[in-house]
């Protein structure tokens, strides 16, 4: 039997089977999903954590993989990998093959970065009055989308990580820096107070999404992630994890 056929019947079993239960499921079959998220960032550490609880609860062993974009959405694609924890709600209008967990399970703020005595970025319709060039990281579709609404006020340059993405704005090399504090390590937020830091531009309510050989999973594991946020685990490691910058 396919191994991909054997997790499906092992997950269809588990989750048929009557309560929550703390026991991981035995066999050889690990479910493999994805993050953008660098595993020195702490909403990789959150995401392990939840992910780590989430399977507990529908009785299977799982492992997260740091990922960068474009290589998560191929292997998503092509079912090298189960799912995906931390994508948009219109991740979906781009992917509608791909199935959403409809229970948000981690949620953000977003913020600009700009050079220390430059006016604080108020807003996303104010960056354009300050700041004409504008890093963020590769491969994520929120401010890629944000950022290519704001065209042509605003020329936006992908890198590979928000430690470069600040470094960008320190060096002079692009006025402005936009990243969730998710993203952010000990040593991207130690370079924080070199520079000018916005109120909070908005929060992002993240999603998993599932490959479509496992769409039909999506509403089982919706009401899981429902139990575990109304047992208190989304308010637990957001307070765990996460701090204003």
């Amino acid at each position: 039997m396919p191994q991909r056929r054997r997790i499906l019947l092992a997950l269809a079993f588990a989750l048929a089977l009557p309560g929550p239960a703390p026991v991981l499921a035995q066999g050889p079959d690990t479910l493999i999903f994805g993050t953008t998220h660098d595993p020195s960032s702490f909403a990789y550490a959150y995401n392990n954590e939840y992910l780590q609880s989430l399977c507990a609860e529908i009785r299977q062993r799982c492992q997260l993989q740091s990922l960068p974009g474009r290589r998560g959405a191929a292997m998503l694609a092509d079912g090298s990998i189960v799912g995906e924890l931390g994508r948009v709600r219109e991740y979906h209008d781009k992917h509608p093959e791909y199935r959403r967990v409809e229970e948000s399970f981690i949620t953000l703020r977003s913020y600009a970065f700009t050079r220390a005595g430059q006016p604080q970025v108020s807003s996303w319709h104010a960056l354009p009055a300050r700041a004409r060039t504008v890093s963020y990281q590769r491969g994520v579709y929120y401010y890629q989308k944000k950022l290519e609404a704001l065209q042509p006020g605003v020329q936006a340059h992908d890198v590979q990580t928000v430690q470069a993405c600040l470094q960008m704005v320190l060096n002079g090399r692009d006025q402005a820096c936009v990243f969730d504090d998710g993203a952010l390590g000990p040593d991207s937020r130690a370079l924080l107070p070199q520079g000018s830091l916005s109120r909070p531009l908005d929060e992002l309510h993240l999603y998993i999404y599932l490959g479509k050989d496992y769409a039909a999973l999506a509403p089982s594991i919706t009401e899981a992630v429902r139990r575990l946020n109304a047992q208190g685990l989304k308010a637990r490691l957001q307070k765990k994890y996460f701090t204003s910058p």
